[in-house]
């Protein structure tokens, strides 16, 4: 019998290896100089990549709306990314990279390369390819769609929670 049972479905595949690529990406970007955490590694992408208001970047950086303003206050104290005022709407703000957060990104997505890139070396070339370009179509999926809400943390083992009035 193998060590793991075999997900029986796509989702459930992805289920099972999304945790531990995201494990393997926390750990790799905490080891970068200077480290960087996940939502702040794919806060700098989506930046690059245009995205370029706080709730746009909340959804692809898979983070809540609150949490997006500390996200971009932490860059910009960093001095990572710049705001500028938006010409079609003074009160929006434009998010943008500075060359040190461009320098920082390019710098993270090489050590994630070369820590993962391992991981896909046993694949054949036309898996590895299949494999990117299926990958490359689930992510706007991903980032365009707010994560589901977080629900409040379970109680502690052996706390019992109080019956349920009928």
């Amino acid at each position: 019998m193998p060590p793991h049972p075999r997900p029986r479905n796509t989702a459930e595949t992805l289920a099972a290896v999304a945790p531990l690529v995201t494990r393997w990406m926390e750990r790799v970007l905490a080891a970068g100089d200077p480290p960087l955490t996940l939502g702040q590694y794919l806060g700098l992408r989506a930046i690059a990549a245009g995205v370029d208001s706080a709730a746009d970047l909340a959804r692809a950086a898979g983070v809540s709306e609150s949490a997006v303003s500390q996200l971009v206050a932490g860059f910009e104290r960093a001095g990572t990314v710049a705001r500028s005022a938006a010409s079609d709407d003074r009160r929006r703000r434009r998010l943008a990279l500075t060359a040190d957060g461009e320098r920082l990104l390019r710098s993270a997505q090489r050590l994630v390369g070369a820590r993962l890139e391992p991981l896909v070396a046993s694949l054949a070339p036309h898996d590895a390819e299949a494999l990117a370009a299926l990958l490359r179509r689930l992510e706007p999926a991903l980032t365009g769609t707010a994560p589901p809400r977080r629900p409040h943390p379970p109680h502690p083992p052996g706390h019992h929670r109080p019956p349920h009035p009928r």
